[in-house]
């Protein structure tokens, strides 16, 4: 056991690992990385508020729609009402427009003749 734990340790002083493998960043770009994820983080902060409040606006809105709804359901339930209401409501007998018309003229035409044929 001894043997294999030198050895791994002269190997690997013998051949060091490559320092960067693929692409190696600068620190300044590594800055520049961290800068970028704290902001797409904060960004992300910042849109879940923005999503809360959206929801809370639908919800507001939904219940809106309901009482809406029922105001709608209200109003056409009280036009029903009244056009039950004006069928039912008819004019009597004596308030038709033509009768009185009738009668307006009748009462002066008649004294005028009655008038005319006491020579």
């Amino acid at each position: 056991m001894n043997k294999l734990i030198s050895f791994f340790l002269i190997f690997s002083l013998l051949f060091p690992q490559e320092v960067c493998e693929g692409e190696c960043y600068t620190d300044e770009e590594a800055q520049n990385i961290e800068l970028y994820i704290t902001e797409l983080e904060q960004n992300s902060s910042s849109d879940s508020l923005i999503i809360k409040n959206l929801l809370s606006q639908i919800s507001v809105y939904s219940y809106q729609a309901n009482i809406d709804s029922t105001i709608i359901e209200n109003y056409k339930e009280q036009l029903a009402i009244q056009e039950d209401m004006i069928k039912t409501i008819k004019p009597a007998w004596h308030e038709n427009k033509y009768l009185w018309y009738s009668m307006g003229v009748l009462s002066m035409i008649v004294p005028i003749w009655g008038i005319g044929q006491i020579k």
